[in-house]
């Protein structure tokens, strides 16, 4: 089995994950100051050691460039030190996954501004219905359930993570909007 560990810091919740366990907390902008501890901690408790994980998933975005920037330090640091492959998975998407049906999930910045995407979630997978974009949170008019400002799920971008490693998709690209 590939087991990977998937970080995101695109929001305002530091969300650790593995394919049976995650991890959110809610940090506003203090992601650098408390990862490393709570990613030791996460993985102590999940009965994980870094050696076992063949694989790192980190979020893309989208969200703030320094957010964006201590997870994917973070990721490709501990990738390399590990000698395994890392991937970049959307945040967005990771979401999503937590309902069914027509989901349209944002994530509000600054000046009233939100990132936003809309999915259609089937236990077969995912569709991306409207793709990333940053927009006016009152003028959205959502496809179905709407999302606001809700966390990541760390399972999910694990998930995602596995996938994207199994089709070699071992690329880190931020995705800033």
């Amino acid at each position: 089995m590939v087991l990977v560990l998937a970080l995101d810091t695109a929001t305002s919740f530091l969300v650790l994950g593995l394919p049976h366990a995650e991890l959110i907390i809610r940090l506003e902008r203090r992601h650098a100051e408390v990862l490393w501890q709570e990613l030791e901690a996460f993985l102590k408790g999940a009965g994980v050691e870094l050696r076992q994980l063949s694989g790192i998933a980190v979020g893309r975005g989208p969200g703030s460039y320094t957010g964006l920037r201590v997870g994917i330090a973070a990721g490709l640091g501990l990738a390399r030190g590990l000698g395994i492959p890392v991937a970049a998975v959307d945040t967005l998407e990771a979401v999503a996954l937590r309902h069914q049906g027509l989901v349209t999930v944002a994530h509000r910045t600054r000046n009233g501004l939100c990132y936003t995407a809309s999915y259609r979630v089937e236990k077969q997978g995912l569709e991306v219905l409207h793709a990333p974009k940053r927009a006016r949170l009152s003028e959205l008019q959502p496809a179905g359930l709407l999302v606001v400002d809700e966390p990541p799920s760390g399972r999910a971008l694990a998930r995602l993570g596995q996938t994207a490693l199994r089709e070699g998709q071992a690329q880190v690209e931020p995705l800033y909007l």
